[in-house]
């Protein structure tokens, strides 16, 4: 049994019942912004800090702060067991990454191409919101990683040839040998696919001129593995809309809908 996480995701009314109700499965992201790389978002342990975001998304929609646009801002629990996560606010997390970003870095200037950069998301952004440059490094970091326990598998592979594993009437193994046939199999083990990663993620105002803390600083979750999403919920005091209030939110998400894609494209700052 892998860790249990408690995590919000900040949506639309109608999609927080969808999840709740179980009409509709989760979607992952897969945007240009999306840091910890492609996977459904979530604020851990933060309700408040989702909704503040859902509600952003709403009066604000010229800046498409959220993948789909918002009309009724809600916020949706979720219960996520995670055996494998990526942790960037741990020394290990930190260390991954920033043996990633030197061979990303390489990489580019092989190519003769800059990297990405981190830049604001629209103008008048001063957080640099969109955040090619660190999206580009959590790729890597999944890539080696998947790269890793590809070879893993064929050294296993490998291995259990060379003892005659692979044949009927296998032969006793000696005590090395099942020794060095746990190492590969363990090893299979710890470079399997990150399910979900995680971030601290410094934004917002400070709370005073003296002060190193920001007001909208929060750990973001990325889920990658859908299948760690064990259950929804409701936040305490909410409730399920009525039929008549769900389809009155369902016209105005439509709404929304039509008038994001009316919009023009989003200008970037430079």
């Amino acid at each position: 049994m892998g860790q249990i996480l408690i995590a919000y995701h900040g949506c639309d009314a109608t999609v927080r019942d969808s999840l709740v109700a179980r009409r509709k499965n989760p979607l992952p992201s897969s945007n240009s912004y999306d840091w910890l790389y492609d996977g459904m978002y979530f604020f851990e342990g933060d309700s408040a800090r989702a909704l503040k975001l859902a509600t952003a998304s709403s009066t604000r929609p010229q800046h498409k702060l959220t993948r789909n646009p918002i009309a009724t801002p809600a916020v949706v629990g979720a219960i996520i067991e995670i055996d494998r996560l990526f942790d960037l606010t741990t020394q290990s997390g930190i260390e991954n990454f920033s043996s990633a970003a030197e061979i990303m870095v390489k990489a580019y200037e092989v190519d003769g191409e800059d990297p990405p950069k981190n830049k604001p998301s629209f103008e008048g952004d001063t957080e640099n919101l969109h955040r090619a440059f660190d999206r580009e490094v959590c790729k890597m970091v999944h890539a080696l990683r998947r790269h890793a326990n590809t070879e893993a598998i064929a050294l296993a592979a490998q291995i259990s040839q060379s003892l005659g594993l692979n044949v009927s009437g296998s032969p006793m193994l000696t005590t090395a040998q099942m020794k060095l046939l746990e190492e590969a199999t363990l090893q299979i083990v710890n470079t399997a696919p990150f399910q979900a990663s995680r971030g601290a993620f410094e934004q917002g105002k400070q709370v005073d001129p003296s002060s190193a803390i920001f007001d909208d600083t929060h750990l973001q979750l990325a889920v990658h593995d859908l299948s760690c999403i064990k259950g929804w919920f409701l936040c305490p005091g909410d409730k399920l809309l009525t039929p008549d209030e769900y389809s009155a939110a369902e016209d105005a998400m439509n709404a929304a809908k039509v008038q994001r894609t009316a919009q023009k494209p989003r200008k970037r700052a430079p």
